[in-house]
């Protein structure tokens, strides 16, 4: 399927280690083009105030008749804040705002990590040092192609940082883990509840899928009661287990 100008997989297909799955859209070609025009103006216009500054101050050194000493002084600083503000700029969006510079919230995306989570700031240093190889020989012309020919339209510092462009359909976060073990906690409840009402083999089946939202598959010799001992272990429901239940 081609999706704003990008030939690949619509979406992203994430599983947490709770068994619950998403799916987010890919972010194409087009809107992240458009999200980098944005920043890089954005950009301009702030390091060309930093730099009307920096002329501000050396003008009032040369008044002063201060500009041999204070000049370098002022010129180190204005280089040191432009470099500052060039990195820091992609790095706060990425890490401190959800995935969003100024430039991807206005075209509705934002960078995660491949396992659907929000970037770290490691992974946005490395996602960010590779841009410089993305951007040759000029207009991103090596992101471009390497986007082209990815599956999930990455380039090479989405390969090597282990992210990817998602459309923003709201909060894409996961959920919360406590909240989703509650849910586990529940459904465990409610298979032990029904036990006596389901036939030997749905008890089974029911089992051995409840307790793969733990991680854990049954192991040798383990029957249905053994299993759901097991999940009343998990989930701190032994007393459900009880003579009331069946036991096979």
């Amino acid at each position: 399927m081609v999706q704003d100008g990008r030939p690949h997989a619509a979406t992203l297909s994430v599983e947490t280690p709770e068994a619950v799955a998403f799916s987010y859209e890919l972010a194409g070609i087009g809107s992240r083009g458009a999200a980098i025009v944005i920043d890089t103006l954005l950009l301009a216009l702030l390091v060309a105030v930093e730099g009307g500054v920096a002329t501000l101050a050396g003008s009032l050194a040369d008044a002063a008749g201060l500009s041999d000493a204070v000049v370098p002084w002022i010129i180190g600083a204005f280089v040191l804040a432009a470099f500052a503000t060039y990195w820091g700029y992609f790095v706060f969006g990425e890490v401190l705002r959800g995935g969003r510079t100024p430039g991807k919230r206005y075209m509705g995306i934002r960078v995660v990590r491949d396992d659907g989570g929000p970037v770290r700031f490691t992974d946005s240093v490395v996602r960010n040092v590779i841009r410089m190889v993305d951007m040759l020989p000029g207009y991103y012309a090596v992101g471009i192609v390497a986007a082209l020919l990815s599956r999930h339209g990455k380039r090479l510092g989405d390969m090597a940082a282990g992210t990817v462009v998602v459309r923003d359909a709201g909060e894409l976060e996961l959920p919360d883990a406590a909240a989703l073990r509650s849910q586990e906690v529940q459904l465990v409840k409610e298979f032990l509840d029904r036990r006596p009402a389901l036939t030997p083999a749905a008890r089974h089946q029911v089992a051995v899928e409840l307790l793969a939202l733990f991680g854990e598959a049954p192991q040798p010799g383990w029957d249905e009661p053994v299993i759901a001992g097991r999940l009343a272990d998990l989930t701190g429901l032994r007393g459900e287990i009880d003579a009331d239940h069946p036991s096979g």
